[in-house]
């Protein structure tokens, strides 16, 4: 996925694999506040088929969203945690 994969969950409604990842994973070991973490969420669907398919449910360099690890959704909304920071709610 050239990304570093944290933690994973599974959308209810569709069965698609939400992954939170850590684009950089060199800026997790070393925190700066003045260089953070970016965060990175992807959706894995059709994961049993020949090719799956995966897109970028959400990307930020750390501006808004620093280290982030997990991504759960139910009825259209994300909710993304963080390894340093705090969540993030989305409607999707």
């Amino acid at each position: 996925l050239d990304t570093l994969v944290d933690n994973l969950s599974i959308d209810p409604s569709s069965g698609d694999i939400l992954v939170g990842c850590h684009p950089n994973g060199q800026k997790l070991l070393v925190y700066d506040p003045n260089n953070p973490p970016s965060s990175e969420v992807l959706r894995i669907q059709n994961i049993l088929s020949e090719k799956p398919t995966v897109t970028t449910v959400y990307a930020n360099n750390g501006s808004v969203l620093q280290g982030s690890s997990v991504a759960s959704v139910y009825d259209r909304k994300l909710l993304i945690g963080t390894l340093y920071h705090r969540a993030l709610y989305c409607e999707l």
